[in-house]
């Protein structure tokens, strides 16, 4: 609609005088594809948006002013409000070239558009000598019809169920269905198009599966894999959609056999015995062992017998024969069959880490232990049972002494295959001299044994020399003569000596360090 002018006259004696009507300007829409404001390429048929899916439309303001008799002056300042109804402003508002996306809603709700856009200018100026003046123009339709443009999309409704092996499900739920390859239907109710248009329907399987990948109706037949599982998927878009889909999927899961758990510790098998196992749609079972160990199942049960020479470990997989699938094998477990093992067993006071030192008369609780199964705690004994206190019961023992001195402590533990010896060494000391200055270690030994001496003291305090005798025989078996060494920069650095033993036999030896005043101190180490 064009703007039009009234013209008002007013005849006088001899002259006349002819007033004209301001007009206001006119406000319009138009998108960017479009070649006028009566091409509706931007308003209808539009692909929606939403998910994935982002379709984005442009508009501007289309003004028509009449120059000569404009309600508004030229100059006047112009501000911009889009409002959008049914989408989403993708720029800001107030901007003169907007731009949105519009939601995938049916278009009418009783008659009533429910997406639409509409612009809202206004203008702002002051007269000379005058006041601030504002002109807010509303915009209207291309036919002259003062309202909001409405707006058409390719409107196609969601899936809003899946229906397979006569369970029918939502969207992002979970159906077990039974190992087996099947021909199955795998079906959704249609979907609704405004405006009406045919639909073709998008199919994915689980790995393994076959089937159609399109339909124009809402309903397949697939063959199901053996044991996979996944997610079905169902698409639909309208033929006349470039790219917008609406989508429903399920979880298919299949009831496969779990990784077994055996039902035992580890075990000492002194006589022949039985275990079970547990897993999930198992139908049998298979045992495997390692080293001397046997493990009989007949009929492949979750039950089996274990025999065995030597030592071993035992596992088991389990199999589902409907599933055609067979797990990974359980954990094993440890199968003992010989005496305990001197290296296994470790002796602790107060609960701490490794005794070797006691102040006279402050007793310390030792504790054995060991991770290898049915090993009994049996006699403890002290090297120097006069001068020590020693209460014993399993695993742990009382050790008080109040005379200074280096003891050594056995433990006996056994099985039904043999028993052995732990030995440790604890040195007892008057605390009021402060501690002792130096410390062996490690005891029991194998390669080294170190004899580490406190920093606090001068080398003229330290033993000047140390002897290592065997407890067979008490034959010398070394001699470090340490003061030579107490002047050079590998002993400034960690005040350490080190006593190769690894050459010797295993057994039990005693270091002597003798002092500057002919006194010497005495230490029982075990080489193992």
């Amino acid at each position: 609609m064009k703007p039009f002018k009234v013209i008002a006259c007013f005849f006088l004696l001899f002259a006349s005088h002819c007033a004209f009507a301001l007009v206001d300007p006119i406000v319009y829409i138009q998108g960017t594809k479009a070649s006028s404001i009566f091409d509706g390429i931007d308003f209808y048929g539009l692909e929606p948006s939403g998910g994935t899916y982002h379709n984005e439309y442009y508009y501007f303001p289309k003004i028509v002013v009449d120059l000569q008799n404009s309600s508004v002056p030229q100059n006047a300042a112009v501000t911009y409000e889009w409002i959008i109804v049914g989408g989403t402003a993708v720029s800001s508002k107030t901007v003169e070239n907007f731009s949105a996306r519009w939601n995938n809603t049916v278009n009418y709700s009783s008659g009533v558009p429910t997406k639409t856009l509409r612009l809202k200018v206004t203008y702002t100026w002051t007269p000379m000598g005058g006041s601030k003046q504002t002109k807010v123009i509303t915009s209207i339709r291309s036919n002259g019809v003062n309202e909001a443009q409405p707006i058409e999309v390719k409107y196609i409704s969601d899936p809003t169920t899946i229906t397979f092996n006569g369970s029918t499900l939502s969207n992002n739920n979970t159906l077990l269905y039974a190992c087996g390859a099947a021909q199955k239907t795998i079906s959704i109710p249609g979907v609704a198009t405004d405006p009406n248009a045919p639909v073709t329907y998008y199919f994915f399987y689980p790995n393994g599966w076959t089937g159609p990948a399109t339909s124009n109706v809402p309903s397949v037949t697939v063959t199901t894999h053996v044991n996979q599982g996944g997610t079905i998927k169902v698409e639909a878009k309208r033929n006349d959609s470039n790219n917008f889909r609406t989508k429903i999927s399920i979880t298919i899961t299949r009831p496969l056999p779990t990784k077994p758990v055996i039902n035992s510790p580890d075990i000492l098998l002194c006589n022949p015995q039985t275990i079970t196992a547990s897993a999930s749609n198992a139908t049998s079972y298979n045992w495997t062992s390692t080293g001397g160990i046997t493990a009989n199942s007949p009929g492949n049960t979750n039950s089996a017998q274990i025999t065995g020479v030597s030592d071993g470990t035992v596992m088991v997989s389990a199999t589902s024969s409907v599933c055609a699938m067979t797990t990974a094998n359980s954990n094993p477990i440890n199968v003992k069959r010989s005496a305990p093992q001197p290296a296994s067993l470790l002796v602790t006071a107060n609960g701490g880490g490794s005794p070797d030192f006691m102040c006279n008369g402050a007793g310390v609780l030792l504790s054995a232990y060991t991770a290898e199964p049915g090993t009994q705690f049996g006699i403890w004994t002290s090297s120097d049972p006069g001068n020590t206190i020693l209460n014993a019961n399993g695993g742990t023992a009382y050790f008080n002494s109040y005379v200074n001195n280096c003891y050594g402590i056995d433990i006996t533990v056994s099985n039904c295959f043999g028993s052995v010896q732990k030995g440790i060494t604890i040195c007892v000391d008057n605390c009021a001299k402060g501690m002792p200055i130096y410390k062996v270690f490690p005891n029991p030994a194998k390669d080294q044994v170190k004899i580490q001496f406190d920093k606090g003291r001068a080398t003229d305090q330290l033993p000047q020399v140390a002897r290592l005798l065997s407890e067979v025989g008490a034959k010398e078996v070394r001699v470090i003569q340490i003061a030579e060494l107490y002047g050079t920069a590998a002993f400034e650095q960690n005040r350490t000596i080190e006593i190769p033993v690894s050459d010797l036999p295993r057994g039990t030896y005693y270091l002597m360090l003798l002092n500057r005043d002919g006194s010497w101190d005495e230490v029982r180490v075990v080489l193992e």
